[in-house]
């Protein structure tokens, strides 16, 4: 019995620990689409793209389609944005509360790019100073 009692306060002590480690604010930071240049870019190649593939299938136009769609999946691999295009999104008893302010946006590091990125929706997208 003295076991299990052992072990239920280790349990309640190790979930407080972990519970109280949480971060006070709950909302996100979000990537404003129109303000990165590099994702408008992408967004403009690929609807002049369609339209281009859309009319003309001469042999020179297929294989011009076909390295401009090389261009753009080469394009769209590396998204750099300025840090300005990511925002912080308060969750509902933030703005309730109106005391809030923005958290510090984490970023991490590519030793490889040598460029400080951020996850967003799967994609890493890097940052601009």
């Amino acid at each position: 019995m003295k076991s299990f009692a052992k072990k239920a306060a280790a349990a309640l002590f190790g979930a407080g620990l972990i519970l109280g480690a949480a971060p006070a604010f709950a909302g996100e930071w979000r990537l404003d689409r129109a303000r990165c240049s590099d994702v408008r870019e992408d967004w403009r190649d690929a609807r002049e793209s369609r339209r281009d593939e859309r009319y003309d299938y001469s042999r020179r136009d297929v294989r011009e389609d076909r390295y401009d769609r090389r261009e753009s999946r080469r394009d769209r691999a590396v998204t750099v944005c300025p840090r300005a295009a990511f925002y912080y999104q308060p969750d509902r008893y933030e703005r309730r509360r109106g005391d809030w302010r923005a958290p510090r946006l984490r970023l991490s590091y590519d030793r490889e790019l040598r460029r400080h990125y951020r996850n967003y929706d799967g994609v890493r997208i890097y940052v601009r100073a």
